[in-house]
């Protein structure tokens, strides 16, 4: 696959969870303070998009998908652990994360596919 088409496909994907994800913080620091515990798992989750983001760009799919796993159960423990109970405004706005991610994952897994088109067994 051209290099170009996977950054053009992993970048469009990407803006939505981006965008909401901005979105999220800006919302953290308007109306609820976060707890330390919560703060570190969100350090865990953007140390663990850092890592991602940039192999997936380059095509490195065995680095990828372990990291969209870990990121997916760290995620998971923060919706479980800490987002119980939240404002309706907050709760909306996780979701819609959680929609921006879940573009993002299709994107990386529709390219993958592209770079090593294999048939359906």
């Amino acid at each position: 696959m051209n290099t170009w088409v996977r950054w053009t496909v992993i970048t469009a994907t990407l803006v939505p969870y981006v965008y909401f994800g901005v979105r999220d913080l800006l919302h953290h620091h308007e109306h609820r303070q976060v707890p330390l515990g919560e703060r570190l798992l969100h350090m865990t989750l953007g140390t663990l998009l850092l890592a991602v983001v940039p192999h997936a760009y380059q095509g490195h799919w065995d680095a990828v998908i372990p990291g969209i796993v870990l990121f997916t159960l760290a995620r998971s423990i923060d919706e479980f652990v800490f987002h119980r109970r939240l404002a309706p405004a907050e709760i909306d706005l996780h979701a819609k994360t959680h929609l921006g991610f879940l573009i993002f994952v299709v994107g990386v897994i529709g390219v993958s596919w592209l770079d090593h088109p294999e048939p359906l067994p």
